[in-house]
């Protein structure tokens, strides 16, 4: 072999090495060749490397990282729903806010006299919707009702089945954890009803590794079988900032390595990961395509200007849908 044939091979030995086409790579195709891409799947192989397999936990929010959450998230949209089963037989209710506000939404799920104003007089009534929306409903009956509702009703703007709308790139990266051997698990704000009515069947994923809000449920011991009451309060702490953390902890038992979430309310969780003794990474999903998906800022209620301050300080890396995501969809969902 002459000189410059040694030179060329060496050199395309080279590129073929840096060029994201290798099976790790394309198991990401959903996502877009950028450095963000690449930090990722550089992480990845520093865990191979640097994580016992026992401890490679990755923890990502739902609503809004994994799943649309625009106008309503899966929660708000099942709780709507059974307000509306319930006013509908019961039209007296109607006298009541969260009723009416139910009302709204299901005439209009976009409707901002309601998002934009849930907060009256310190009562907040979207909660108030959540807690009364399946009670004393049995908790396996909510279930039910909540992934029958996800599973038939369509998104406006897209014509596509409400529990479809999970992201093609978030679900490939989940799938890419898995095959280099972490334990992924689902931390939602929403209650673990929900949780468990629409991941299983959608992502494949065990209730066990489904962490939620925890509604309050009462047993009841009847004709041989257990009903699980709900009520019209949670276990706390609400699986939202820190309380996200205690409930990761406390559900797992160990620290994550790895956090995906999309708003200022999985900074809690974010901080957890960061401590960890290995080493780490912390993302977050930023809703800047209103083309593709929803544009809208990164904190839900009060409004948290700095929030990217937060992310340069503690090096949590950004990544903007509009530039990373290739597809946002699956093919075969929309309809």
């Amino acid at each position: 072999m002459n000189k410059n044939v040694m030179i060329i091979a060496a050199v395309t030995a080279l590129l073929f090495s840096c060029t994201p086409n290798n099976k790790q790579d394309d198991a990401l195709s959903a996502w877009n060749d950028t450095p963000v891409k690449q930090q990722i799947l550089n992480y990845v192989a520093l865990a191979q490397k640097e994580i016992p397999v026992e401890d490679r936990v990755a923890v990502f929010d739902m609503d809004g990282t994994i799943a649309c959450e625009t106008p309503l998230w899966f929660e708000m949209a099942t709780a709507v729903y059974g307000m509306h089963q319930q006013y509908v037989k019961q039209p007296e209710l109607l006298k009541l806010k969260e009723y009416q506000y139910a009302k709204k939404l299901w005439e209009n799920p976009a409707d901002t006299t309601v998002l934009n104003h849930w907060m009256v007089d310190g009562v907040n009534y979207l909660d108030s919707i959540i807690l009364k929306a399946f009670t004393p409903v049995d908790f396996e009956t909510s279930i039910d009702m909540s992934a029958k509702y996800l599973m038939e009703t369509k998104d406006k703007k897209f014509n596509m089945i409400l529990g479809d709308m999970f992201y093609e790139p978030m679900l490939e990266l989940i799938e890419l954890l898995q095959k280099n051997e972490f334990d992924v698990y689902i931390v939602s704000g929403s209650m673990t009803g929900v949780i468990w009515s629409i991941c299983p069947q959608t992502i494949g994923f065990n209730r066990a590794h489904l962490i939620g809000t925890r509604q309050a449920l009462t047993p009841i011991y009847q004709d041989g079988k257990t009903i699980l009451r709900i009520e019209k309060a949670i276990f706390p702490p609400k699986n939202d900032g820190n309380g996200k953390s205690l409930n990761i902890y406390n559900a797992i038992g160990k620290i994550p390595v790895f956090a995906f979430g999309n708003t200022t309310g999985d900074f809690g969780m974010f901080h957890l990961t960061a401590t960890s003794k290995y080493p780490h990474m912390e993302l977050m999903l930023n809703h800047d395509d209103d083309q593709r998906e929803y544009a809208y800022p990164p904190y839900h209620g009060t409004a948290v200007p700095a929030w990217q301050d937060s992310l340069e300080i503690n090096k949590w890396i950004q990544v903007d849908m509009s530039t990373q995501f290739k597809t946002v969809w699956k093919e075969k969902n929309k309809i």
